[in-house]
């Protein structure tokens, strides 16, 4: 099974390269979004976001079913690295009980994004219910991605016997993207 940032990272730089293709440039560390075209933008960067403190632990623990330790993110020190946070379970019996990584929303509607993401071999995409202006689950990897008008938050869980994945990774992003947004 792939790693929850395994597949975070791969999901991430085919957004990136789609969003490159387009000429917007380098969004992540200059602090403009995507349509922009450089200049300068009101908008924070995204690495002065702490994507630790955008879940609690009891939300976690009543989306997934698994009491959260600490989160802590994987690539802090990475230059540039869009804001990620991974919480392992607090009895270190899961890896990972929840993923939510942020960066900027690159597309407008879930057609735009579904063609994107195919351009770059990217299949599996459904559009779920959901917070912003739309939802995806990408079915292979296990992650629900929640695209709002400045900002996609993606998550990923494991969940406990009971517990439905796409549920809580859904309940996860409402909670996330309603923090930033």
């Amino acid at each position: 099974m792939r790693s929850f940032c395994t597949g975070s990272l791969v999901v991430l730089m085919l957004m990136a390269g789609s969003a490159g293709c387009g000429g917007g440039g380098d969004e992540t560390s200059t602090g403009t979004s995507p349509g922009s075209s450089g200049e300068a933008s009101s908008q924070e960067s995204l690495t002065e976001l702490d994507a630790c403190t955008l879940l609690t632990a009891g939300e976690i623990e009543s989306a997934t079913g698994y009491a959260p330790g600490a989160g802590s993110d994987p690539v802090k020190n990475v230059s540039a690295a869009a804001p990620i946070c991974a919480w392992p379970s607090k009895d270190g019996s899961v890896h990972q009980v929840a993923q939510v990584l942020v960066t900027w929303s690159s597309a407008r509607s879930f057609e735009e994004y579904r063609e994107m993401m195919a351009k770059e071999g990217v299949t599996g995409l459904r559009q779920v219910d959901g917070p912003g202006r739309f939802t995806v689950l990408l079915e292979d990897m296990n992650m629900v991605q929640a695209f709002g008008e400045r900002y996609m938050v993606q998550t990923m869980v494991e969940v406990t016997e009971g517990k439905d994945r796409v549920t809580a990774g859904t309940t996860l992003a409402t909670a996330a993207l309603g923090r930033i947004e």
